[in-house]
């Protein structure tokens, strides 16, 4: 598969490092990817969405010596987020 392109939140997979554009960027290596999900809205109506993603912050504009991640997966929300794959995880 070809890296360096923009992929969709479906086709995301454990090991992926992705650069991701929401408020900021952010560089991030997939650990669990989101997955489809049934929800509820207020009214009872059934509508699929997506879980987050847990994910490692490999680097962050926060991550310097005088302010670190005190944990190392986050969870992560990819809706209406631009997402670049930038390196295919090594499982494949």
């Amino acid at each position: 598969m070809e890296v360096n392109r923009a992929i969709k939140m479906e086709d995301l997979q454990v090991g992926d490092e992705v650069i991701v554009r929401g408020a900021d960027l952010n560089y991030m290596q997939i650990v669990r990817p989101p997955k489809q999900k049934q929800y509820k809205d207020w009214h009872g109506n059934s509508y699929m969405g997506w879980t987050s993603a847990v994910c490692n912050r490999i680097n962050s504009k926060f991550d310097s010596k005088w302010n670190r991640h005190d944990k190392t997966n986050v969870r992560f929300d990819f809706g209406y987020k631009s997402i670049w794959l930038v390196k295919r995880g090594d499982n494949n």
